[in-house]
């Protein structure tokens, strides 16, 4: 069976470092180290109540549901514009995009059950996890050889932000149509890459990035489905353009859709651009937003070696050396890969430098960075030719496990 390593393989990554995140959060719960949970409502503490062994499901499913994971939820069980169980503000809701919400309200029985939908939730995200990584495995095999395709999954499996896959979030679930989009285009699958990119920008506004990569790998190659029609190289396309291309014109349908229904249900076809200032966020041009991001960790360091640091002086340097690692390894995925991986990476950054919060420039972007699987393909070329792939791995474990357990406890992380 041609998919059985990618399986095993993903297997492999998938269930130690599901378990360092599930784990770390029931320890830091069954502790008593947990908050009272004054910032969410206790239906959604005990939404297990009434089932058999329902304080074990509490324990698992419920401790890790924090901060963004209560709008997927909201938005899962309620909708974008009714009253809900959860308690999450209306006007939160439609900065999030409806493919990972909407799967879970079908799947979960259509917010019949609170309950419901928090299982589903952890079941769709672990699923597309899962087959990310599978994907992933797949596509590495192809790029850099079946040697580093294990390590690749590893790396990213256990990346200190690799927390919020199989968690509440839609990481899970980009990373998978992500993987998908190269994947279809390497493989010269045209109409499969439309359809993914269409899903992809139902999915997050980055999605439609996805169309710059698999545009060039049309373009220029590596393809597998085709020889090229010129032997050349430089700016000029290897590839002559056919109606196949028309495909990539899906792209943009998932957030059409969604605007048009945020215009029938909230008479605002751009709510989800407009609910971003509700979390603090403006639009800014990239060389403010990059200079923003250095000066703000440029007067952290200077609190944080004075002694006078404050709670986001941390954060404002985390978030730095994450889109430094990102800026690096995008950089260095140009010099090992084909340039549609490298590309993708850096344009990719874009939207952390142009949508900022005041004293937060880089707002997130450690889980923004997580998904960007270009860059643990570069990374296990790099650390397996230099044989210290398991130091990094344990490295990035012990990451994940303190940021787990940070977000655990209503620590903003990324």
């Amino acid at each position: 069976m041609a998919w059985r390593p990618s399986l095993r393989a993903a297997w492999a990554a998938f269930w130690p470092s599901r378990l360092v995140v599930f784990g770390v959060a029931i320890y830091v719960t069954v502790a008593g180290l947990v908050p009272s949970g004054e910032e969410v409502s206790g239906d959604l503490i005990h939404p297990f109540g009434a089932w058999p062994a329902g304080d074990l499901f509490d324990l698992v499913f419920s401790t890790p549901a924090r901060w963004d994971a209560l709008h997927f939820l909201t938005i899962a069980h309620d909708g974008y514009s009714q009253s809900t169980e959860i308690g999450t503000p209306e006007e939160h809701r439609a900065a999030f995009f409806p493919l990972y919400p909407g799967a879970v309200h079908v799947l979960g029985g259509f917010g019949a059950s609170l309950a419901a939908t928090v299982v589903m939730a952890y079941a769709v995200s672990l699923a597309c996890f899962f087959g990310a990584l599978v994907l992933l495995h797949r596509l590495a095999t192809i790029e850099i050889g079946e040697q580093y395709a294990g390590p690749t999954l590893l790396l990213l499996a256990f990346f200190p932000t690799a927390l919020f896959f199989g968690i509440p979030y839609s990481e899970s679930m980009f990373l998978l149509l992500a993987v998908a989009a190269f994947l279809a285009a390497r493989t010269g699958h045209w109409a499969l890459a439309g359809i993914v990119l269409a899903l992809a920008s139902a999915t997050r506004v980055p999605g439609l990035l996805l169309v710059v990569p698999v545009l060039l790998l049309y373009l220029y190659g590596p393809r597998t489905d085709r020889e090229p029609d010129f032997d050349r190289g430089g700016r000029r396309p290897r590839y002559r353009v056919r109606p196949d291309l028309a495909w990539l014109l899906l792209a943009p349908l998932g957030l059409a859709a969604f605007s048009l229904y945020l215009h029938l249900t909230l008479d605002n076809a751009l709510a989800w651009n407009d609910a971003q200032a509700v979390f603090g966020r403006q639009t800014v041009d990239p060389f403010t937003g990059v200079w923003a991001g250095l000066r703000e960790a440029g007067q952290a360091i200077g609190n944080i070696v004075s002694g006078s640091h404050g709670g986001f002086d941390y954060l404002n340097v985390m978030q730095l050396a994450f889109v430094v690692f990102a800026v690096v390894g995008g950089i260095g995925a140009l010099r090992v890969l084909p340039p549609a991986y490298g590309v993708w990476v850096l344009i990719s950054l874009a939207p952390v430098f142009v949508s900022q919060p005041d004293g937060l420039p880089l707002w997130s972007s450690p889980r923004f960075v997580v998904v960007l699987f270009p860059l643990f393909l570069w990374l296990a070329v790099l650390t397996e030719r230099r044989g210290v792939t398991t130091r990094v791995v344990a490295l990035f474990a012990a990451g994940m496990a303190v940021f787990t357990a940070q977000f655990t406890l209503w620590s903003f992380v990324a």
